[in-house]
């Protein structure tokens, strides 16, 4: 069809990104801001290859889960793909989204592998951290999020996955007209949040002597540097924690192993169920320091690598593989190649994968399924409501 085209349809269903698809006269359309079910009228807005992209110009009949998105931003900014439907249905269609993606890439698993998916309260107000851009024009201000076309910056007054203190502490900084002249072209200002800490924020990046902060978790309190990776959702991010104790309880592991550690967050877990001999693998100094200080107070016997989670892999012993448990948080781009073939070369017998990327997660299961690895058990956790993203925790054995 060409761009311009109005055509009716009904929504099949939600793609990964959250997207609806309808098929007409057998083409693949796109159209943002649709749920399962729906009947409409709409207009392509972009042709492609293989499918097309479009607009709604009005529904004929809407879906019952569908609610009042309650963000004037929605439909620009990208960060929100969900927010137009219920909260539990928005789980339930990730949840479908994840099965659909894993057999369309031919992983497969037990039906009884995969557990209920779990969904943390709030879905609003959660998020302990967010980043706002600064675009000049004219002289004239705009601070907010990049939106969908990657160059527009939106001015945002407050974002509704915010915690409430770090809206707050906009409000009042964009009623402060010295702090708005002091912001220059293509400046970044990131506001992060603790209980203890309150809120701080910096421009660019956090001043070198900035001191840490403070996380509470199932595990104890953290310290965290400012620049650091911790996960942005404090009630599903304690859910991994606990998920993975309970792991290491039922196991009991002698030996555990992070890989990605972070500030050493599964190594502290591992260390309050008891595990002393631990090893944390981090690439980021700042966040391979905090580790040494958190595991320090917890068991004399870990040690922290600064460095790539391919190489320590490689330098491991595996004597002790019987009793060993693995666990790997890798970024978005998934489980290096080097770590994996290390990985999948070892002779460990139990694994703990957690993920926020679900097409690297199968291309790595894929992978390890290879290796002789099993799934045994795996749980999505909407650790990003509204948004298109979410985080899977996944537990696999070698039989």
């Amino acid at each position: 069809m060409r761009t311009g085209t109005e055509f009716q349809c009904e929504i099949e269903t939600c793609a990964l990104g959250g997207d609806g698809i309808a098929r007409v006269d057998g083409e693949v359309v796109f159209l943002p801001g649709t749920l399962p079910g729906e009947k409409l009228i709409g207009r392509i807005t972009a042709e492609k290859k293989n499918f097309s992209r479009a607009e709604i110009v009005r529904f004929g009949a809407t879906s019952p889960h569908r609610v009042e998105p309650g963000c004037p931003y929605f439909g620009r900014c990208p960060g929100c793909r969900y927010l137009h439907a219920d909260y539990a249905y928005e789980t339930a269609l990730k949840q479908r989204q994840m099965l659909d993606h894993m057999k369309a890439a031919g992983f497969e698993c037990a039906p009884e592998a995969v557990a209920e998916p779990f969904a943390p309260e709030p879905e609003l107000g959660y998020r302990n951290k967010i980043v706002l851009h600064t675009h000049k024009v004219k002289g004239e201000t705009f601070f907010g999020y990049v939106m969908a076309d990657n160059t527009t910056v939106t001015d945002i007054a407050n974002c509704p996955l915010a915690n409430p203190a770090i809206n707050a502490k906009l409000a009042g900084l964009r009623g402060d007209k010295g702090f708005l002249h002091s912001l220059h072209e293509g400046m970044d200002v990131t506001f992060r949040h603790t209980e203890h800490d309150g809120v701080k924020f910096w421009r660019n990046a956090p001043a070198k002597n900035l001191t840490w902060l403070r996380e509470e978790t199932p595990a104890g309190t953290l310290s965290v540097p400012c620049g650091s990776f911790f996960q942005v959702n404090p009630a599903g991010g304690a859910h991994l924690v606990k998920r993975f104790m309970e792991t290491v309880k039922r196991l009991e592991p002698s030996r555990v192993i992070d890989l990605y550690a972070g500030a050493g967050l599964f190594g502290c877990a591992a260390a309050a169920c008891g595990v002393t001999d631990i090893l944390a693998v981090e690439s980021d100094a700042a966040a391979a320091e905090a580790a040494r200080f958190n595991l320090a107070r917890r068991t004399a016997n870990a040690r922290v690598a600064a460095g790539d989670a391919g190489d320590a892999l490689k330098e491991l012993g595996w004597e002790d593989a019987a009793h060993t448990l693995l666990i790997v948080d890798p970024p978005r781009n998934g489980l290096a190649f080097a770590a994996m073939q290390a990985l999948t070369r070892s002779t460990l017998g139990q694994l703990v994968y957690v993920s926020c990327n679900p097409a690297t997660w199968t291309r790595d299961a894929i992978r390890l399924g290879k290796g002789g690895f099993r799934l045994r058990r795996l749980e999505l956790v909407n650790m990003f409501p509204r948004t298109e993203h979410f985080e899977l925790f996944s537990e696999w054995v070698r039989d």
